[in-house]
């Protein structure tokens, strides 16, 4: 009964940092909606919005491996269960190949990002694709972060719910991306987002 009571004060500790991370995007969303009548969406096509969509599986791949795998086995068995028929395949070739992600990273960077790119610049996708990257990034260093404490204190209850509130803000923040993606609205995730529209900005 005492090993079984951390994993119920876990999963409450993350139900409860998952609700408050939703109504703090629900925030967000709500101020998005006050200004979105100034952002046009004429010029963005259904396949600007589906391609918007798929670089954020770099990120999402990444935040799995790094948070997802050591968490997800305490959840509830059908949680678990359905990871394992959905994502847990795609996470497995990622893992045993670390390279792809850096490839897939600099192809992204070359044909989206540069200056002097080859594909005809398409603005949502350029911001999304951008956005993903930083996502990924900022997994990677979280991630490294996180395996970089002593095992100890990642195997503790303290580490544990870290590594929950990591995965969930992962999980959200891509989650309400792809989302706004669907919508063809431009993401406003705090700082992230603000730090992509500069980095679009420097390079136009």
């Amino acid at each position: 009964m005492i090993n079984i009571l951390p994993l119920w004060l876990i999963v409450t500790l993350t139900i409860l940092t998952f609700a408050l991370i939703s109504f703090l995007a629900y925030k967000v969303y709500t101020y998005i909606a006050e200004f979105s009548g100034n952002e046009s969406k004429q010029d963005i096509t259904l396949l600007d919005r589906c391609s918007s969509i798929l670089p954020y599986w770099l990120p999402l791949l990444e935040g799995l491996q790094n948070f997802g795998q050591q968490i997800l086995p305490d959840y509830p068995f059908s949680l678990m269960s359905f990871y394992k028929k959905t994502f847990m395949p795609l996470v497995v070739f990622y893992v045993t190949h670390p390279e792809l992600a850096f490839i897939v990273f600099f192809i992204l960077y070359y044909l989206f990002v540069r200056t002097k790119s080859p594909i005809p610049d398409r603005p949502f996708i350029r911001f999304n694709v951008l956005q993903a990257m930083l996502l990924f990034l900022i997994n990677s260093l979280l991630g490294a972060t996180f395996r970089a404490l002593p095992i100890e204190f990642r195997m503790s209850l303290y580490g544990l719910m870290l590594c929950n509130t990591l995965f969930w803000f992962v999980l959200s923040t891509i989650i309400y991306a792809v989302v706004k993606s669907i919508e063809g609205r431009y993401a406003k995730i705090p700082v992230i987002s603000q730090a992509v529209r500069i980095q679009i900005d420097n390079y136009s």
